[in-house]
């Protein structure tokens, strides 16, 4: 390739990282959190599902049949069983919906004693909205539409997945010394040097991770907003109610009118019979107490990469099959629509998975901050500039605050999850959530702003993480009783390690907090030597001449 196209493609890919930089930061930094979201920071934030849930399946058969034995008869055409656990609600709920009056009833029941804890009735916005926000859901919301809701919010992150491929794209033309740059890391250089490779290293290594995530990501973000709409208007003539149905792989059955009792508690008993490693999630009846009536169980986990559906006879509650999510459709298609989610997020494999994913997770969020930080010192060395030092000093301000306070901000949220557990707060939880983040967040960016030294803000701001991420377990310890002793006793895994996890990181973030503060400071006092040397000796050369004058 010319030398002119590389510099286009160099002047492209500075000004495209420039611009997306620190979103592209914020989110893959959320989106490493997010990948241990569910269940394990959920499992965490939610004591009273941090152990093991055992509900008698033949109980839950029987609560159902009593609530819609008190509900009019329109509510039983679709009812849903949310089981108590991480990727539904922390306690037994039941849910049912008139479609024609649009009305539906929601249900909380007490997972030991089946009591009812809390009901709602409305419209099904209605009655989902107010639900308790932990920092799990924050989080994971966070991630994909920066709470910037639909479709403003699913837009930017889509685009912002587009402008990493480009980023990927263009830094794989440029850089044409692609194999030893996948070897070289000159830590003792210059911080400019060091910089340069951890940029090349965290691209070149990453760079196929960095792809599925940025090609999953823009699907993700797109789909409902772009792409649905547009593939309805190709196909269907701009109906996307007919599209939906066309890829729906749990089809309403068409009720015989005639009276069956639905056996739930059999295909509960299969399903949980069927994998150990599976979890199943949300059950959906149709047509309930109709001779036709059909149940559906969408579980995760095991060898699956996919979310698993089971479907059910519910006159009899036998198996009939099991199939993705988008499986039944057929085609290539929907092979990789089934795939992208579970690719994105890394749910699937089981632990292992997840730890890599949110590995190579942060290596794509130091990717952008590597390449601004760059930038930033080549702009602060160079003898002639491109632009003003003051511009390169105020970006420089400006990558500290947002990217360092996004990560003490996310901090925060989990010694704020344990008060409000503490003080039994259900109410406004995500507001209350949102007030923390986006304060702190704010306060950093302003700090790093006003502080004399640059440097001096970073090192504060890093301690600041340490301190509150190495305070959260004892906290934890003291709102609720849960030690890591007994919590790896009880078998509640996702608790302890997470625990763990937050006091690991929080002494790792102080020790090298600690070691690149004195690093920094050995330098300065170096350079101030060095100068008042300087100094010392132009003086004494001064002084020569002046009595060599006289």
């Amino acid at each position: 390739m010319k030398s002119i196209d590389i510099k286009k493609l160099y002047f492209i890919h500075s000004w495209v990282g420039l611009i997306t930089g620190i979103l592209l930061f914020v989110i893959a930094f959320t989106g490493a959190l997010s990948v241990f979201g569910r269940p394990e920071i959920k499992i965490w934030a939610n004591p009273e599902i941090r152990g093991e849930i055992n509900i008698d399946k033949n109980a839950i058969e029987r609560l159902v049949a009593e609530q819609a034995a008190v509900l009019p008869a329109a509510y039983r055409e679709e009812i849903l069983i949310f089981l108590p656990g991480a990727r539904s609600f922390p306690n037994l709920t039941l849910f049912f919906e008139n479609h024609e009056a649009q009305q539906a009833v929601l249900l909380t029941f007490d997972n030991d004693t089946l009591e009812l804890i809390a009901k709602k009735e409305g419209d099904t916005q209605t009655v989902f909205s107010g639900n308790k926000t932990d920092i799990a859901d924050f989080i994971v919301d966070f991630h994909a539409d920066l709470h910037l809701g639909r479709p403003v919010g699913l837009l930017l992150t889509g685009l912002l997945g587009l402008t990493l491929m480009a980023s990927i794209v263009t830094g794989f033309i440029i850089h044409r010394q692609k194999l030893k740059q996948l070897f070289t890391f000159r830590f003792k250089k210059t911080f400019d040097i060091t910089l340069a490779d951890s940029h090349k290293l965290f691209g070149v290594w990453g760079m196929i991770f960095n792809g599925v995530i940025a090609f999953s990501g823009a699907f993700l973000g797109l789909a409902t907003v772009l792409l649905i709409p547009a593939a309805a208007f190709v196909s269907f003539n701009g109906d996307q109610e007919k599209l939906i149905e066309t890829f729906t792989t749990t089809p309403e059955p068409v009720l015989a009118e005639i009276f069956m009792p639905t056996k739930i508690a059999p295909a509960l008993e299969h399903i949980y019979a069927y994998d150990s490693d599976m979890t199943p999630e949300v059950v959906t009846i149709y047509g309930y107490n109709d001779e036709n009536a059909v149940i559906y169980i969408s579980a995760v986990g095991s060898e699956a990469v996919a979310r698993q559906i089971f479907q059910y006879q519910g006159g009899s509650g036998a198996f009939t099959e099991a199939f993705g999510q988008f499986g039944k459709v057929g085609g290539f298609s929907t092979a990789v629509l089934d795939l992208m989610f579970p690719l994105h997020f890394g749910n699937f494999g089981g632990a292992f998975v997840k730890l890599i994913w949110a590995i190579l997770g942060l290596s794509t969020a130091l990717l952008p901050l590597s390449g601004m930080m760059l930038w930033i010192e080549r702009g602060q060395k160079s003898a002639s500039p491109t632009y003003p030092k003051s511009t390169y000093a105020r970006f420089n301000r400006l990558v500290i605050g947002t990217c360092g306070g996004v990560v003490l901000a996310c901090s925060l949220l989990f010694p704020t999850q344990l008060i409000l557990n503490s003080l039994s707060f259900t109410a406004n939880t995500a507001f209350n959530f949102g007030i923390v983040f986006f304060s702190v967040w704010l306060f950093s960016i302003v700090f790093a702003f006003i502080s004399k030294r640059i440097k001096t803000a970073a090192t504060y701001i890093c301690f600041a993480i340490a301190g509150v991420l190495t305070v959260t377990p004892f906290l934890n310890i003291i709102l609720t009783g849960d030690n890591l002793i007994s919590m790896l006793f009880n078998k509640q895994w996702a608790a302890g390690i997470t625990d763990v996890a937050l006091l690991s990181f929080g002494v790792l973030t102080f020790m090298m907090t600690r070691k690149l503060s004195k690093a920094s400071k050995n330098a300065n006092n170096k350079a101030d030597t060095k100068a008042d040397s300087n100094v010392d000796n132009n003086a004494l050369i001064n002084s020569d001449i002046q009595d060599q004058k006289a």
